[in-house]
């Protein structure tokens, strides 16, 4: 495991940022006696990293391109939340909810930036100044 962790870091497949020490953090247990699995091996990872930002903009590309073609859209004009007198239908909501999967791509982007923690003064990360 911890070759496997070396050979990561070595070869950068990993991106880190600069303002966070960089670092991969393995915990090894045995099996639980009380839950029976088939496998021999099992594994949860749990990751906070900038690299999501890439999913979030594929998933926006994948959104404009549906909501473009106007794809589903009859599914939503039947629920009272996306209904409108003109039968065209509001999607306000969904516009919205877009709009703050842009800014979360926006802040993960910034986040990748040197003087990102700069940006919050004297107050600390999630605080902004």
């Amino acid at each position: 495991v911890h070759k496997s962790l070396q050979r990561i870091k070595d070869r950068r497949l990993v991106n880190f940022i600069r303002w966070n020490p960089a670092s991969i953090q393995v915990a090894l247990s045995k099996q639980s006696p009380f839950i029976s699995s088939p496998h021999k091996v099992s594994a949860l990872m749990m990751a906070n990293h900038t690299s999501i930002a890439s999913l979030f903009e594929r998933c926006i590309v994948q959104y404009d391109r549906l909501f473009k073609r106007k794809a589903f859209l009859d599914n939503y004009k039947k629920e009272p939340m996306f209904s409108s007198a003109d039968g065209v239908g509001n999607f306000d909501e969904m516009e919205c909810s877009k709009e703050v999967c842009v800014n979360l791509i926006d802040e993960y982007r910034r986040a990748e930036g040197d003087d990102y923690l700069s940006s919050f003064g004297d107050f600390g990360v999630g605080h902004p100044a």
